[in-house]
């Protein structure tokens, strides 16, 4: 019986990439926060949150608490975020 070794590189792949457009000026405007749960995101968020509304005029800064860091945000979830939100940031890690 012998090893089986996979090579699981490639030639280089070539792509353009583009920068997403600019939203909108963040004044006046409602944001979310998405909070995953882990130690001291919330903390993190409400620093966050009171930044964004003293340093950009931010109208309402909404967190939303994910049901795991471990999974996305449901679908009927992020529908109402959108519907709901201007902007949405996500990103704590460890």
């Amino acid at each position: 019986m012998g090893i089986s070794v996979f090579n699981p590189t490639s030639g280089p792949s070539i792509k353009q990439v583009k920068m997403a457009q600019r939203g909108k000026s963040l004044e006046g405007s409602i944001v979310a926060l998405i909070d995953n749960g882990k130690k001291n995101s919330d903390r993190v968020l409400l620093a966050i949150g009171e930044k964004l509304k003293q340093q950009f005029q931010v109208k309402e800064v909404f967190i939303h608490k994910k049901a795991s860091f471990s999974h996305p945000v449901e679908e009927a979830e992020a529908e109402m975020l959108a519907k709901k939100c201007d902007f949405i940031i996500s990103g704590i890690g460890d």
